[in-house]
């Protein structure tokens, strides 16, 4: 069995030094296949491919929890937040999926588990737990992803990530900002003592 490889290569070179090029063994082929495909990747930084698909997991993590919430929550204002979120991140990956096409990027196609055990977790919930941590898991949701998008469009390399970057992060710091509203709206809404600790929200 180990010595069947051998004999193939050694044949291969044979008919290679008789002119035979189409005769490759496909060890050779798969090493060149490797290789073209590395190169093509070279120009592709970490940072970018990290940034890309954090973001795409961000914007589909949003979206999977407002579906939750048009279903689970209590006060209906989150609701009416729940589909802004489905919207507004819906659009923000189909934008994003354009600047990666340009970048070479590829991001991945669905929640990984971490996410999907988060919105799982979430909804099993309902009525004032639910509302609770929905709109307290908005708030640093939109946290961490402003802070990633601040860096990116101050930093960033690639220019159609970048330019991504810049035209989303007004966007996210507005969301930012209308759940911790409604995160205090939600706390005046029950019992106080219930969130004694959103400051670590504001």
């Amino acid at each position: 069995m180990k010595r069947m490889p051998l004999v193939l290569i050694t044949a291969a070179m044979l008919m290679y030094g008789c002119g035979n090029d189409s005769s490759k063994s496909r060890q050779e082929a798969s090493s060149d296949s490797t290789a073209a495909m590395a190169e093509s990747m070279d120009h592709i930084s970490n940072a970018s491919v990290d940034f890309a698909t954090d973001l795409a997991s961000s914007n589909m993590k949003e979206v999977e929890l407002g579906k939750v919430a048009l279903k689970n929550a209590n006060y209906g204002r989150l609701k009416e937040f729940a589909q802004k979120m489905i919207d507004a991140h819906t659009q923000s990956n189909s934008e994003l999926q354009k600047a990666c096409y340009t970048a070479g990027v590829t991001l991945p196609a669905g929640l990984e588990k971490s996410d999907q055990e988060e919105v799982d977790k979430l909804a099993g919930k309902t009525g004032k737990d639910f509302d609770r941590d929905y709109i307290k898991k908005m708030v640093s949701e939109h946290q961490k992803a402003m802070e990633r998008l601040d860096a990116a469009a101050t930093n960033m390399k690639d220019v159609s990530l970048r330019n991504y970057a810049e035209k989303t992060l007004p966007v996210v710091k507005a969301h930012l900002a209308e759940a911790r509203t409604i995160l205090e709206d939600v706390r005046k809404q029950y019992d106080p003592t219930q969130f004694d600790d959103v400051e670590s929200y504001q």
